[in-house]
């Protein structure tokens, strides 16, 4: 029995999860594992597999909470595993992925020698008997304005409770792309944040993942975040935020025609992108396209 992390741990680590009983151990016991005083709080997020009876495994360790929700998706878990959180850091932790032996120690430091209020690290990205590392690459110049033409963010998993309460948590109407969700507002809080360059972060490829097993949902709430945030400030007279939302809906009508053959959707964003930022370019572009192909 951990009892320091019980009675007063130094982090956090969070786990939503859904239906996952069957990474879900791995995922504890790396937390378990890490040399540094921690607390798990599971929030079962609604599951209908086994997770409640794995979770019995773990009923007489103190340092291991479990927490039972009705189906709310992962934005809502996560928020309530950081309310209940004890710690003055959290970690948060996909359920079918892990952290990297004494990840968290390494992330303490880093906080306390640069005042950090949150942190983006690298991450192995492993599958199948294979692994690759996937480092973050911070643009140099207005990080605030990059983050909105892509999420460069590889993980944001770790970071003080008070700097995620601030900013107002998770946002719970976007699914699938809450991440990016929040990436885009730590940036422009200003809240300061450092990055760890080392593979911190253990994430698993899974064929059932959100992007490939939701695909319609992933991208109707690519289409509600851009609203969201690049419309917004669009609609306020920024020019610069106007070709990225131009550019980005662009590319969303296509892959509603390509991969989900959704005209409707498809000319909704085309439209919308042309009306933010017109170009001769894109008009012509599916033109010149079919015309290549007959000739083929």
């Amino acid at each position: 029995m951990n009892v320091s992390a019980a009675h007063c741990p130094r982090v956090s680590v969070v786990i939503p999860s859904y239906n996952s009983a069957e990474f879900l151990a791995e995922a504890i016991d790396s937390a378990l594992s890490q040399d540094i005083a921690t607390e798990v709080i599971v929030v079962d997020d609604g599951s209908t597999d086994n997770t409640a009876e794995l979770m019995a495994r773990y009923a007489e360790r103190t340092e291991v909470r479990y927490i039972l929700q009705k189906n709310r998706g992962p934005a809502a878990a996560r928020n309530t595993g950081v309310r209940a959180a004890r710690a003055e850091y959290v970690a948060v932790v996909d359920s079918d992925d892990a952290l990297a032996p004494n990840s968290l120690s390494k992330l303490v430091s880093a906080f306390e020698r640069s005042g950090a209020g949150w942190s983006m690290v690298d991450i192995v990205k492993f599958w199948s008997g294979h692994q690759e590392i996937r480092r973050c690459h911070i643009p140099k110049e207005e990080p605030e304005l990059a983050i909105l033409a892509e999420d460069f963010i590889t993980r944001m998993m770790f970071f003080r409770k008070t700097t995620i309460e601030r900013i107002g948590m998770w946002d719970e109407n976007i699914f699938g792309r809450e991440d990016w969700d929040i990436n885009i507002r730590l940036l422009a809080s200003g809240e300061p944040y450092v990055y760890v360059q080392e593979p911190l972060y253990l994430h698993r490829k899974r064929s059932g993942s959100i992007t490939t097993g939701q695909l319609r949902r992933f991208l109707d709430n690519t289409e509600r975040l851009m609203r969201k945030h690049h419309k917004a400030a669009a609609d306020a007279g920024d020019h610069r935020i106007a070709r990225i939302y131009a550019r980005n809906l662009w590319i969303l009508a296509r892959r509603y025609y390509y991969e989900q053959r959704d005209l409707g959707a498809s000319v909704r964003c085309a439209c919308e992108s042309l009306r933010y930022d017109f170009s001769a370019e894109r008009v012509l572009h599916p033109i010149v396209h079919s015309f290549r192909r007959l000739r083929m």
